[in-house]
């Protein structure tokens, strides 16, 4: 395990880098946002990430960060628990996006680290960016011999919604052109429908006869068009294999390839949001002074559903664990 530091906030938070792997194989953390911030396949930067801590502060989209307390979008930037209304920040529109300033917005705290181990917490405030009760968190990075898992808990001090995912950004190109030309395959029947906002309609459409079925492997320049700009939506999985990863039961949800790399997506989670960059320009250059390009990479986060929480799920109750386990397993073809 390699640490140095990365910078220091204007509070004066000192914000290390945390690398674990060497060879074919590394992956790099800091704690400022338990913020993924490289993950190299034989020498290739797949993930999306910054050079300096400047550069994620000023960053919008999310790159690399653990996002709570809830992902994706909120209604109205609220929601009714036990008869009560809670206001969140309207950071998207009218609407709340990914908890408003999130835990990817948070210093962490480290708590381990190893050869392949990194593991990070911190506590919400109770009344964080308008959610009730403290809420203690973990997320453990671990690089396995092929990819790396994301392992999440989080115990609420009261009763409280959570809904945790990472917002990586991959390119198997590595940085610098589109991922246009990836073919994409996601083991899911159905998907969400949403409005002009992104707001779930409460349809599941079949995805079968639409630009929505991926069940078989497509390229993605065979779906983008001038009447169809690209996914940001989240499709309720169905996967067909499973697997056991870190003595997790996982399904496989996603398989995404080029020329030469195969990723595999496993999770124990019910839904992937698919958004392949469809707004990713401008910005903080990525590493290395590349600019950022709209899609230049895609994410795959797995989730519960948008708006879950204004459908009576992903709410638990004080001291209920919460648990998430995603992996991304990358090969030679």
């Amino acid at each position: 395990m390699k640490y140095e530091l990365f910078g220091t906030l204007p509070s004066g938070e000192r914000i290390g880098k945390y690398t674990v792997g060497s060879g074919d194989y590394s992956l790099s953390v800091i704690n400022f946002g338990a913020i993924l911030c490289d993950f190299s396949v034989y020498g290739r930067h797949i993930v999306g990430g910054f050079d300096t801590l400047d550069d994620y502060i000023a960053d919008t989209s999310h790159q690399g960060g653990i996002i709570g307390r809830v992902a994706n979008r909120i209604k109205n930037a609220e929601f009714t628990m036990d008869g009560r209304t809670y206001r969140l920040p309207k950071n998207d529109g009218e609407n709340c996006l990914h908890g408003g300033c999130g835990f990817d917005r948070r210093v962490w705290e480290v708590t381990e680290h190893s050869e392949r181990r990194i593991a990070l917490e911190y506590t919400a405030r109770d009344g964080e960016e308008g959610f009730p009760s403290e809420l203690a968190v973990r997320v453990v990075y671990t690089l396995l011999d092929s990819g790396f898992a994301i392992e999440y808990t989080a115990v609420p001090g009261g009763k409280t919604p959570i809904a945790l995912t990472n917002h990586a950004y991959f390119n198997l190109d590595g940085f610098g052109g589109t991922i246009e030309e990836h073919s994409v395959s996601i083991a899911a029947s159905t998907y969400t429908e949403v409005d002009g906002q992104l707001i779930p309609t409460g349809r599941r459409p079949k995805v079968e006869g639409t630009l929505f079925d991926l069940r078989e492997p497509v390229r993605l320049c065979e779906r983008i068009s001038e009447d169809f700009v690209g996914y940001d939506h989240s499709f309720n999985l169905s996967p067909n294999e499973q697997a056991e990863i870190l003595g997790t039961k996982v399904g496989l949800a996603a398989c995404v390839s080029n020329k030469d790399l195969l990723m595999k997506v496993y999770t124990d989670q019910p839904a992937i949001q698919f958004y392949i960059g469809n707004v990713l320009f401008g910005g903080p250059d990525f590493r290395g002074g590349i600019p950022q390009v709209i899609h230049g990479a895609m994410c795959l986060e797995a989730q519960t559903e948008p708006n879950c929480i204004n459908h009576g799920s992903a709410i638990y109750e004080k001291g209920e664990k919460y648990t998430h386990f995603t992996a991304y397993i990358v090969e030679k073809k």
